[in-house]
This record gives structure tokens, C-alpha cells and sequence, in this order.
């Protein structure tokens, strides 16, 4: 018998495949629930955003600081490797900003008396 050392394993039994599929299947269900929770995350921005009068209260880089390291510690409690927590929400927080930016300049324009 020759052996493959990439190949140690071998292909998932039937009870491995249905396993599998079970796990996309919650997988699944934490994702909506996950968008759920990042929508309603979302909708209290927006909200937030209404308050704000410049583009330095948007940014509040140490709000985002004090963000990170919560979320940090949250995904350790969790046991969730903190660098992805870090990461994602990064990412989010870029995102919202750049819309509170945008909403931001409506306003501005709005109050202008050049806006749509």
C-alpha cells in the first residue's frame, strides 16, 4: 500500500457527509441571525448619525479604540480568536462611517440649500 502523507484522510463517511450538512445548516441560521443583529446595529447608527455635527464626531477614533477592545475581550470570553473579532468589526465600523459620512454631507447640503 502506498502511502499519500497530503492525503492522510479519507473522504467523509455518509454519517460525515449528513454531519456536515447539519453544520452548514446552522451555519446558515447564525448567519441570518448575524445579519439580523448587524442590521439592527445598523438602524441605531443611522439614528446615531442624525446627532452628529461634524466629520471628527463621526470618525471618534477613540470610540472605535474603546470598540476593538471590547470586542476583543468579548471574543476571548467567547472563546473566539480575538484577531477575527478585531478584524471584522473593523471592517463594519469602516463601512458605517462611510456612511454617516455620506449622510452627513445630505445634511450639509440640505442645510445648504443645494441637495436633492
Amino acid at each position: 500500500m502506498t502511502e499519500n502523507p497530503g492525503l492522510d484522510q479519507a473522504a467523509p463517511s455518509p454519517d460525515g457527509a449528513a454531519l456536515i450538512d447539519e453544520l452548514r445548516l446552522s451555519i446558515d441560521s447564525l448567519d441570518r441571525q448575524i445579519i439580523a443583529l448587524l442590521a439592527e446595529r445598523t438602524h441605531v447608527v443611522r439614528t446615531l448619525t442624525e446627532f452628529k455635527r461634524d466629520e471628527e464626531t463621526v470618525r471618534s477614533p477613540a470610540r472605535v479604540e474603546q470598540v476593538i477592545a471590547k470586542v476583543r475581550g468579548l471574543a476571548a470570553e467567547h472563546g473566539m480568536p480575538a484577531d477575527i473579532a478585531e478584524a471584522t468589526y473593523r471592517t463594519l465600523i469602516d463601512e458605517l462611517t462611510r456612511m454617516q459620512l455620506v449622510r452627513l454631507e445630505e445634511r450639509r447640503a440640505a442645510e445648504r440649500g443645494d441637495g436633492p
